[in-house]
């Protein structure tokens, strides 16, 4: 056999083209599937990620809408009590019904301790029936009573110093009873941080304190002051002086929405301790635990201003409150609660996964508010021309004008004048 020959056999040999090829093929093979393998995994870890993801949403949205459904109840509430509120009722049973918006709420409904095992079984089974696997609980506090800023420029005097008198107190108090902040603060001028206040939403250019006001709001630049009331709390933080330590103080105790008047029955310790610097803590302490407590009395009474007011000075003034003469010029209300802040929370979850949305929400009777500071202003009227019966026409002697007929409560759900959610 030739040379040629042997040469032209080996370059046809099936042998050697088929190592090559099995070869190449397992390489291929191997590669092949360690693509598919990562690519099986990111599209696992994405698909994971994805869920996770729309998971937490739809829970987010669950325990968000449980704290709308709970705003929804609370404002339910509110439109029965002022419903109810609106009937003419014997003055004990009149402050039952406070209990339409007091007491707490919340879902699932807590079962009492007493509740048979039936009564028990039924109620799990109602609440299976619901489809609402979150959970909510709501609170309705009184708003009206606390001190309204913005009565520093209200169309009454008597409003306007009540309401300057009150702030300044709240600062008096609380450099009598802290010792810390008495050493830091003895010579702040509080007048003029409640004079700065005033000169922020007072439509004069003139400051109240004297001289002109646009200095003072340099700083801040242009557009200030507003010359308006306030729209958020918040705002007050811009008053030049305002510090932090200041309106911690004040937060608690202040509102935007007040009712123009004090309800003893229904306002914070805090507050009533400002109505006067001869205010003691025993006397506000034992108001509020009469107000709480059948046995000691109950709540303070009085259909009008006045007899409420009375039976609360009479109170206090007996457990060694030392009252001002201006104190006589408060405006209180026993029976009447129109102002109500809401607090919704909805919760999905539990433990370290559960989340939670909150929805605040104030409500305000503007129709009130507004017959509130028209009768100041007619008493100060009459104070100021005491000849002139505020019941006739000016300059005759003709008969009392009849009672106004009651306004109608307005159809749908409460005036909602602020909603935040959180």
């Amino acid at each position: 056999m030739n040379l040629k020959k042997i040469i032209s056999r080996m370059k046809h040999n099936p042998l050697k083209g088929s190592v090559k090829d099995k070869g190449i093929a397992l390489i291929l093979a191997v590669t092949s599937l360690l693509f598919m393998v990562y690519i099986a995994k990111e599209v696992s870890r994405d698909s994971l990620t994805e869920y996770v993801v729309n998971s937490h949403e739809l829970n987010r949205l669950k325990a968000y809408y449980a704290a709308r459904n709970g705003m929804d109840i609370a404002l339910l509430r509110i439109k029965i009590f002022q419903q109810a509120s609106r009937f003419p009722l014997p003055p004990a049973f009149a402050q039952e019904i406070d209990q339409i918006w007091k007491f707490p709420f919340a879902w699932p409904l807590p079962a009492p301790p007493e509740m048979n095992s039936v009564d028990r079984e039924n109620m799990d089974k109602m609440m299976k029936e619901s489809f609402m696997d979150a959970t909510y609980t709501h609170t309705i506090e009184d708003e009206g009573s606390k001190i309204d800023v913005n009565d520093l420029i209200s169309p009454s005097k008597t409003l306007r110093e009540i309401t300057k008198k009150q702030l300044l107190t709240i600062f008096e108090r609380k450099v009598e009873s802290d010792e810390t902040f008495r050493q830091e603060y003895q010579n702040f001028r509080f007048d003029d941080l409640v004079n700065r206040i005033i000169d922020f939403m007072s439509e004069v250019n003139e400051s109240a304190g004297g001289g002109g006001k646009q200095g003072f709001f340099t700083e801040l630049g242009q557009g200030y002051p507003p010359n308006r009331g306030f729209r958020t709390l918040d705002e007050i933080r811009l008053i030049p002086g305002m510090s932090e330590e200041f309106f911690n103080i004040l937060k608690d105790q202040i509102t935007i929405y007040g009712m123009k008047s004090i309800n003893p029955n229904t306002a914070s310790e805090n507050v009533l301790k400002s109505l006067d610097k001869g205010m003691t803590d025993e006397a506000v302490k034992e108001a509020i635990a009469r107000r709480n407590d059948p046995e000691l009395g109950g709540p303070f009474v009085g259909s009008k201003p006045e007899e409420c007011l009375a039976d609360f000075k009479k109170f206090v003034e007996s457990r060694g409150a030392r009252l001002e003469p201006e104190f006589d010029q408060i405006p209180m209300l026993c029976d009447k609660v129109i102002n109500f802040r809401i607090r919704s929370t909805g919760i999905y979850g539990a433990g370290a996964h559960a989340i939670m949305k909150d929805i605040t929400a104030i409500v305000v009777d503007l129709n009130k508010s507004a017959a509130q500071i028209k009768t100041f202003i007619d008493k100060e009227k009459e104070a100021a021309n005491p000849n002139q019966n505020p019941n006739q026409p000016p300059g005759g002697s003709g008969p009392k004008s009849p009672p106004a007929a009651q306004t109608p409560l307005p159809k749908g759900s409460p005036r909602v004048v602020y909603w935040s959610e959180n």
